[in-house]
């Protein structure tokens, strides 16, 4: 019994540890490279000054193929603003800069699009696709969408309006 009544006290520590490092609004994106289509490698934190939308997205999401003309309006309509939308793929999907520009190209993207370390998947928490998370220009997490809604768009437009009027606070 003293085995059992251990065995679950660790689980439940363990289990309370890993939520508790979950990202959620407020907190600072942790920074990481990015790999784009023309080879160069970068991270968020090079977008000084800017407000970021980072879409995680995947080869096989079907939700994320629906979601892409949305995005692409986004980027249309705050092409003139301190807004960077960012796609980014992971490397377990996505190994050399032709899969990459075949992605992007097969399926009418108009942002950027960059891949980066499956390690990165874990400490976004990204389990589902997509995964959207608006960074004012401090980096910090402003909102967190998971999954699309039947207004993607509506949602995530408003929320940049709200980012950008504030100046990114």
């Amino acid at each position: 019994m003293k085995k059992f009544i251990f065995s679950f006290f660790l689980f439940f520590l363990i289990f309370l540890d890993e939520g508790q490092g979950a990202l959620k609004k407020g907190d600072l994106a942790p920074d990481f490279n990015i790999i784009g289509i023309d080879g160069y490698s970068s991270n968020i934190y090079q977008f000084k000054s800017k407000v970021i939308l980072v879409e995680f997205l995947s080869k096989k999401c079907f939700a994320c193929d629906m979601v892409i003309p949305d995005i692409n309006r986004l980027r249309e309509k705050f092409s003139n603003e301190q807004l960077v939308i960012i796609g980014v793929l992971f490397s377990d999907e996505i190994s050399n800069l032709a899969e990459l520009y075949d992605f992007s190209k097969d399926r009418g993207i108009k942002y950027p699009v960059y891949f980066t370390d499956i390690k990165y998947k874990k400490l976004y928490n990204v389990f589902g696709f997509p995964n959207f998370f608006i960074l004012n220009e401090k980096k910090q997490i402003i909102q967190i969408y998971r999954g699309i809604t039947s207004d993607t768009f509506g949602l995530l437009n408003s929320e940049i309006e709200k980012v950008l009027k504030k100046g990114g606070k």
